[in-house]
């Protein structure tokens, strides 16, 4: 089986960039890991708690936080927990900030900015392995560095900046797992560390939000297409059978069991009852976990709530709808200051013609254990799900996209170390990066509520004419007394109704 992954330099770009590609750290590496990872943490760090108050659903977790890190409810402003529909993890992570600062602004956002940090240092590390390439490891975590949603999500207290943080250290592990057992050179490995490792990281993304369940797929299936492709080129036939009873109860164990564990432990200190008591007692702690499961099944399964921000899957890489966080108040007149959710134009609509380029190589070498099979498992299974799944459901926003950020940056990298290292080629990545240092520089008075005239402020709307704003008319609404239906009204009320087509305000 070593033989069928030996280490190799899997991005073919030929002699024309064999300066940037290598398989050894080098002390180059070193100094533009560390210079990127500060300056990104850098820029997250700076006026932290400058915007007061709680702002969008900081208001859900901040204030659970302060529970979880044992205030008094007179400080939290609430008497218990009152956000049951997602898991403990990402409060647990936040109410740490708090013990140490506070419960303030820089205590409950310290959290969300160091997990953007690490964030932007783990993706060094795993383009750094899957690449080969220095340049291409700088380019991918330099973007996501500078990336207008994840500068502005590692700013907020929400939980969605810590299932990327858990993704793509699960992506890491499993290149890790990948090359060791070619260090290994033996047929079977029975202690997989990095393997555990993985299911860690994946276990923690779903105990962090649900949505982080698709890293969790998303590990298994490239487990198994790996396992299946190693023996498929042995050339011994049923490589998928052979596959499933070699590797199947490892698989379980690791990635099935180990995520449950972490998963379940998470909970502990949040969920009452005992652990010696039958699991299906009323008095059990299993019994009473199980019901904490059910009830926030339900409140996922039964939402229909509409929102003025919400915007539909297909439409995140379009920009069609950014969230506004945060209104500076007492602002002068004619000034205006506000936190925006958004993305950049240039580099997320550039990845889109990546994206197919990606598709066209992998389509090309049909290699399993090369960067392209995995950077493409990391858009589709963190995307595809949202495009199958939320067609009709109410209430998504394009902060959800924020596990896909990584892969986005991952592709364009790919794609910029395939072009090799000419003079055309380096005149297009300096061309490309200066654009979207330029933008970030941009929209920066918008992802810190920075208050601004209005005209200049509203300059910064890519999309804002008054037709598209318009808000649709109201939708007819049902009123529901148990089972009967009692009455059928129209809503006169359409301030939780998104405009209708492309609008930024």
């Amino acid at each position: 089986m070593a033989d069928d992954v030996n280490e190799r330099a899997p991005v073919e770009t030929g002699d024309a960039d064999e300066d940037v590609r290598g398989p050894d750290w080098t002390r180059l590496d070193w100094l533009c890991v560390t210079l990127i990872t500060l300056a990104g943490g850098l820029v997250r760090f700076i006026g932290l708690g400058d915007a007061k108050g709680q702002m969008f659903d900081e208001v859900y977790y901040a204030r659970d936080a302060c529970l979880y890190a044992g205030q008094p409810s007179s400080v939290c402003g609430i008497a218990s927990p009152e956000n049951y529909v997602h898991p403990p993890l990402g409060k647990w992570l936040i109410a740490g900030g708090i013990r140490v600062f506070g419960h303030n602004e820089i205590g409950w956002r310290v959290a969300a900015a160091i997990a953007g940090t690490l964030t932007i240092l783990l993706l060094y590390l795993l383009a750094r392995k899957i690449l080969r390439s220095t340049f291409g490891a700088s380019l991918a975590s330099g973007l996501l560095a500078m990336d207008l949603l994840a500068f502005v999500q590692s700013r907020v207290s929400m939980l969605d900046v810590f299932v990327p943080l858990f993704g793509v250290a699960m992506f890491l592990f499993l290149a890790y797992d990948r090359d060791r057992l070619a260090a290994l050179a033996v047929e079977r490995a029975n202690w997989r560390p990095w393997r555990l490792a993985a299911g860690v990281a994946a276990g923690a993304a779903v105990a962090t939000k649900w949505s982080g369940v698709f890293f969790l797929v998303a590990a298994i299936a490239i487990n198994v297409i790996w396992e299946v492709a190693a023996r498929r080129r042995s050339g011994e036939g049923r490589p998928l059978r052979r596959a499933l009873a070699e590797e199947g109860p490892a698989i379980v164990a690791w990635l099935v069991l180990v995520p449950a564990l972490v998963y379940v432990a998470t909970y502990i200190g949040r969920v009452d009852g005992s652990v010696l008591a039958l699991p299906w007692g009323d008095g059990s702690w299993f019994h009473n976990l199980f019901e904490e499961q059910r009830r926030a099944l339900d409140y996922h399964w039964q939402l229909e709530a509409r929102h003025p921000y919400e915007s539909p899957p297909w439409s995140w890489i379009l920009l069609k709808r950014p969230v506004a966080y945060y209104v500076a108040p007492d602002s002068p007149e004619g000034f205006i200051g506000s936190i925006t959710a958004l993305g950049s134009p240039l580099v997320w609509w550039s990845f889109l013609p990546a994206l197919v380029f990606t598709v066209w190589a992998w389509m090309r070498r049909r290699d399993f254990l090369g960067p392209e099979g995995l950077i493409l498992a990391g858009v589709a299974f963190t995307y595809l799900p949202w495009l199958l799944l939320s067609s009709d459901r109410s209430a998504v926003f394009i902060f959800y996209l924020l596990p896909v950020v990584p892969f986005m940056c991952l592709a364009l990298a790919y794609c910029f170390v395939r072009l090799g290292r000419s003079i055309e080629a380096r005149a297009a990545t300096a061309l490309f990066m200066a654009g979207a240092v330029g933008l970030f520089v941009f929209y920066y008075p918008l992802l810190v509520g920075t208050v601004l005239p209005y005209e200049s402020w509203e300059r910064r709307l890519l999309f804002n004419s008054e037709e598209a704003c318009e808000k649709p008319p109201g939708e007819p609404t049902t009123t529901t007394a148990g089972e009967a239906r009692v009455r059928t009204v129209e809503t006169t009320n359409r301030d939780s109704l998104p405009p209708r087509g492309w609008c930024w305000l």
